[in-house]
């Protein structure tokens, strides 16, 4: 993933050991600085290459900060301005207001209010860049395109085994939770691959009636069953130089299974009712909710086609090990919501933030997208606060997701590490390398712990 560039801030102050604390807090902040020791010069700069926020003293020769910051409002409308003064008038203040300051600090400061105003800046511009890319996410939603939302390490890591085998032909196996996203990625994938200008197409098996499902991939000949009429050709062929998806493979029949076995092997299909060989250049995407090996094992699923299958296999992670995600899916959610309902898109009250980050989202994405709906109907084209959300979501957690620490009061801090690795290797589904890797130890003193 691309990591954003950081935000760019000029300070117009005439006093240079002034300009250099406040430049020093700013940077600690994570904007990069330009000083200006006047409003003209500052000004000139402003016109020619706008900052993401400007840090203006309202006394300085020449031209002052009030200056400054209303000619800066019509060159930049919305752009965060920071009064600093050792000396206003209370018309001087309004005025600043007037013209767009969010924030003003007297003279002599304390570090920390220079640095809280900095931090609301920065919050506000990071709102800013996440809204500007969830425009651009819905309108390339609009015209078909998936964009999956990945700020997380976790979906980072999946996104990044899709660059990888995008253009490849092979199938992908995908396997999560349900409620994960299957369907995103899938398009991702698609939308990623050389066959991107080729047709798309999703089909949830567990949807389609099994007297159905048979005709709906393969087609049919005239006179295959009652009420075939004609020649139908089946999705497969209409996904022909594209991608095809099928979601909830795990609850295809095993006739279906049979003949897409036999459509993986050969490259080929007959519709039902018929006995011609029709070649057909399809990718698959292949989603199940239930681990396909352990319906191998049950005789529920076909052994050879699952090995067809499972050539590449992702694990999708679910929401609650997707921290980073939440925030900005939910902010998704809320503006593709807003525009549904032709309403203002609300933004979210620190404590709801802080909430939606704490819950375990057991439904995953799903639940998610669900929340924020109810959530912007209910806030009315105000702030989203801890009210709109549902009751489960104020529980915190949900207990039956989270480990159990109920430990001996008196156990050692070596057990207490062991019941630890333990768990977590169990979250991993016994994978010892993405364990070690989400403790932050190498493979080897993961097994060196065991061991001891």
């Amino acid at each position: 993933m691309t990591t954003p560039s950081p935000h760019r801030l000029y300070i117009a102050e005439d006093d240079a050991a002034m300009a250099g604390l406040l430049a020093e807090l700013a940077r600690k902040c994570g904007f990069v600085v330009d000083h200006f020791a006047d409003g003209h010069t500052a000004l000139s700069a402003l016109t020619r290459e706008p900052p993401d926020a400007l840090l203006a003293d309202i006394q300085m020769p020449g031209m002052n900060g009030l200056e400054l910051i209303e000619k800066s409002a019509e060159i930049c409308p919305g752009l965060p301005v920071v009064i600093i003064t050792g000396f206003a008038t209370v018309p001087d203040v309004q005025r600043a207001f007037r013209a767009g300051a969010m924030d003003l600090i007297t003279k002599p400061f304390d570090n920390e209010d220079v640095r809280l105003a900095l931090k609301r800046i920065v919050r506000q511009l990071a709102r800013e860049r996440r809204m500007e890319s969830l425009s651009q996410r819905l309108a390339m939603l609009e015209h078909g395109k998936a964009t999956p939302v990945v700020n997380s390490r976790a979906m980072q890591d999946v996104m990044s085994l899709i660059d990888k085998i995008a253009d490849l032909d092979t199938p992908v196996l995908l396997s999560g939770e349900t409620g994960t996203g299957k369907g995103v990625l899938a398009q991702a994938i698609h939308s990623t691959s050389a066959r991107r200008n080729g047709p798309w197409f999703s089909v949830n098996c567990g949807a389609l009636a099994e007297s159905v499902i048979e005709s709906e991939l393969f087609g049919h000949e005239r006179g295959a069953f009652t009420g075939a009429d004609s020649r139908k050709r089946g999705i497969l062929e209409l996904a022909h130089t594209g991608t095809l998806f099928l979601d909830e493979i795990n609850s295809a029949s095993a006739a279906v299974q049979t003949r897409l076995l036999e459509f993986v092997q050969e490259r080929s299909l007959r519709r039902v009712g018929g006995s011609q060989s029709i070649q057909v250049d399809v990718r698959l995407v292949i989603a199940s909710n239930q681990e396909l090996g352990d319906l191998v094992k049950q005789g529920r699923f076909r052994e050879d086609l699952w090995y067809r299958l499972n050539v590449f296999p992702l694990q999708l992670p679910p929401l609650r090990e997707r921290r980073d995600d939440i925030i900005p899916l939910a902010e998704r959610f809320v503006l593709t919501t807003a525009r549904q309902l032709g309403c203002a898109a609300p933004s979210f009250s620190d404590e709801c933030e802080a909430l939606l980050q704490r819950y375990s989202w057991p439904g995953n994405v799903r639940q998610l997208e669900n929340v924020m709906h109810r959530a912007v109907v209910l806030a009315d084209d105000s702030l989203i606060e801890k009210q709109h959300l549902p009751p489960e979501c104020l529980e915190g957690t949900n207990p039956a997701s989270a480990p159990s620490h109920n430990w001996d009061a008196d156990a050692s801090l070596q057990q207490v590490e062991a019941r630890w690795i333990q768990h977590m290797i169990e979250r991993c589904n016994g994978n010892k390398s993405e364990a070690a890797r989400r403790l932050g130890i190498d493979v080897s003193t993961l097994h060196r712990k065991l061991r001891s």
